[in-house]
């Protein structure tokens, strides 16, 4: 079988005339095979579209394991601390670019799949933010994000936060969002969690497949938001995938294993929107059909009892 392989490209846009450089990676295959699905690989601050380059081995070894199936990766370089924003005055536009104009262009160009479906986000801090806010705005533009460590705040507004969760801050980035400086209006919009709280219809009614993870011993308490963001989709009753991992940092050695992770959930997730469900296991069938005599009469005296997360009492 033929490796993958990686290819480089530069896209012109109108808020970039020079163009957007970005990196393919092909799965080995490729050409003799397709149309593959979609992932676009969101990367944390200071990288670019050598940072898909360097995580090529990751993707490989779940190829070579079987463990995804085989999709195209793209990575685009949208600034080393961009924070996939787009700009209030105009002077870019990166969000609607991953939203819009880069998988337009992938599609034209590469043989992937045209349908949300088969669409998915993944990133990394930064990029973990950015794959979040922006699926959960676009969720009819794709069918699955898997974010770990995403990088913002643990809250809703601007002042929720405090100086435990502004460690952040030292990286810089948009003087509108980031730092003293901040645009309060702009930080919420750009929320993922108020994304998630606005647009919790719209998530819901299309299925938007979400992974969600961050390290427990994260220098930058990443694990705040994750923990935060959790919560809130728990609570709007959103279906997703958390996974707090005991004594990993926000980089270091434990990002590998967790990134392979987090890619095999969205090949799977992909893999599933491309064959379709087998059927339901009959064990689960025979489960449910016993409890939901049960489950009606007490829905009748509990409507939580039809969610599927339980309305849970405080913890303190």
């Amino acid at each position: 079988m033929d490796s993958s392989r990686i290819e480089l490209g530069e896209l012109v846009v109108d808020f970039a005339p020079s163009g957007v450089p970005y990196s393919v990676l092909l799965p080995p295959g490729y050409d003799s095979g397709g149309p593959y699905p979609l992932v676009l690989f969101l990367y944390g601050g200071g990288g670019s579209r050598e940072t898909l380059v360097e995580a090529r081995t990751v993707f490989e070894h779940c190829w070579d394991t079987g463990s995804a199936p085989p999709v195209v990766l793209a990575c685009a370089t949208v600034g080393e601390l961009s924070y996939y924003l787009d700009h209030p005055d105009g002077r870019y536009r990166w969000e609607r670019f991953i939203a819009e104009d880069f998988p337009r262009h992938l599609r034209a160009t590469y043989k992937v799949r045209p349908g949300r479906e088969s669409t998915a986000l993944l990133g990394i801090s930064m990029g973990g933010y950015g794959s979040l806010k922006i699926a959960f705005k676009h969720p009819e533009r794709f069918g699955a994000v898997a974010a770990l460590s995403p990088i913002t705040e643990p809250g809703f507004r601007a002042t929720d936060a405090g100086e435990r969760n502004h460690l952040y801050f030292i990286g810089g980035g948009p003087e509108e969002l980031i730092g003293p400086k901040r645009n309060p209006a702009l930080f919420e919009a750009n929320n993922p969690a108020v994304r998630a709280r606005d647009n919790a219809w719209a998530i819901r009614e299309h299925g938007l497949a979400i992974y969600l993870e961050s390290g427990d011993a994260d220098a930058l308490n990443a694990h705040d938001v994750a923990e935060f963001i959790h919560r809130v989709l728990w609570d709007l009753d959103l279906s997703h995938e958390y996974h707090l991992v005991r004594g990993a940092d926000h980089v270091g050695p434990s990002v590998v294993p967790r990134l392979r992770e987090a890619f095999t959930w969205l090949g799977a997730v992909l893999r599933r929107a491309e064959e379709g469900n087998a059927g339901e296991d009959a064990a689960i069938r025979g489960l449910r059909a016993l409890v939901e005599p049960a489950r009606a009469k007490a829905a009748q005296q509990d409507p939580t009892t039809l969610r599927r997360y339980g309305v849970l009492t405080p913890s303190r």
